[in-house]
C-alpha cells in the first residue's frame, strides 16, 4: 500500500523512472512473499522432524511394529505395488499406516493399517 501511495506521488516524472520505480517495488513485493513461503517451508520440515521423533519413539516403546512387519503381511492379504506410505497420528497413541498401492489391475487402493496390529482398517479408491 505504502508503494502505491510513493508511486502515486511521482506523477509528472519521466516514464523511465515510473517503470524502473514499478520495477523496483513488485521485486519487494516478491521478495516478501518468498521470505514468507520460506518461513512456512522451515515450518513443515519442523512438523515433520517432530512426526519423526513421535514414530521413533512409538517403535522403541513398541506401541508400534515396524514398517518392514507391516508391509510383509500387507503384501500377503493384499496383492501389488506399495507405491506410497505414510504413518499418521490419529489420537493420541493410535498410530495408522496409510499405503498406496498399485493392484495388478492397474487401480490404485489407498490402505489404513493399524500400526500396532498390522491388521488392515479400511481399503479406499484412490482414484
Amino acid at each position: 500500500m505504502a508503494v502505491v501511495s510513493l508511486l502515486s506521488g511521482l506523477e509528472g516524472h519521466s516514464p523511465g523512472a515510473m517503470n524502473y520505480l514499478k520495477r523496483l517495488a513488485t521485486l519487494l513485493f516478491l521478495s516478501v512473499a518468498l521470505v514468507s513461503l520460506g518461513g512456512h517451508v522451515a515450518s513443515a520440515d519442523d512438523d515433520d522432524a517432530r512426526d519423526h521423533e513421535i514414530a521413533r519413539k512409538a517403535l522403541s516403546e513398541g506401541r508400534i511394529r515396524p514398517l518392514t512387519q507391516i508391509i510383509d503381511q500387507l503384501k500377503a492379504q493384499f496383492p501389488g505395488q506399495i507405491v506410497d506410505v505414510e504413518l499418521k497420528t490419529k489420537k493420541p497413541n493410535i498410530f495408522v499406516y496409510e499405503f498406496k498401492v498399485l493392484t495388478p489391475d492397474g487401480k490404485l487402493k489407498e490402505i489404513k493399517v493399524d500400526a500396532a496390529t498390522a491388521k488392515i482398517i479400511e481399503i479406499e479408491d484412490d482414484d
